[in-house]
């Protein structure tokens, strides 16, 4: 049986990744499914809730074991899911962690260690907002302690730009419509997928 494939949708905040992980999902649901990162209703997310939230202090570098850690929490269950053909949408995954610790000084290399072993992606799209795009979509919610910090979300962008470029990631303008987007991004997983 062919494997799944692992489709990552990534992003600063608010860049509307759930948003286009749902509508692919919709778009393919007999033949997808999607994970969100962090995943909250682990062990380990929950500790990442935690700090988040601004409840637990903890250095950089154990804030991206954590990250790192609650991905492995679920590597079973991404390996069953894949291995069955599956293919799954991941609204983040090992890619946030390599963006947001090279933006916090972090060398890469030590951050793609975290995550060696787990189930590579086939397609990473990154949707890019600006940093106001942001501070306007956050004022309807709650932000988090990564949104607060407005210098390390102009780091995180320049990264993600970066990084997309090393890695051959997609990159695509989040600030237009919705439907704008998600025709962008059915575009690329139809150009460069089989689902």
């Amino acid at each position: 049986m062919r494997k799944g494939k692992i489709i990552v949708i990534e992003g600063i905040d608010k860049a509307g990744k759930t948003t286009q992980s749902n509508l692919l999902l919709q778009k393919f649901k007999s033949k997808c499914v999607k994970f969100d990162f962090p995943d909250y209703t682990t062990p380990i997310g929950k500790e990442i809730k935690q700090f988040l939230d601004g409840k637990r202090v903890y250095s950089d570098q154990v804030k991206m074991m954590l990250l790192s850690a609650n991905r492995w929490e679920k590597k079973t269950e991404i390996d069953r899911v894949i291995g069955k053909g599956t293919t799954i949408i991941m609204n983040r995954y090992y890619q946030s962690n390599l963006v947001y610790g090279v933006s916090k000084g972090l060398e890469l290399d030590w951050l793609v260690a975290l995550d060696e072993g787990l189930p590579k992606a086939d397609l990473v799209i990154v949707i890019d907002i600006k940093t106001d795009t942001l501070v306007t979509r956050s004022k309807k919610s709650v932000i988090d302690t990564f949104e607060k910090d407005r210098e390390l979300i102009r780091k995180v962008k320049k990264t993600y730009r970066l990084l997309a470029k090393k890695f051959k990631w997609y990159v695509i303008d989040g600030e237009k419509s919705v439907d704008d987007v998600h025709s962008q991004v059915l575009r690329i997983v139809r150009n460069t997928v089989k689902i």
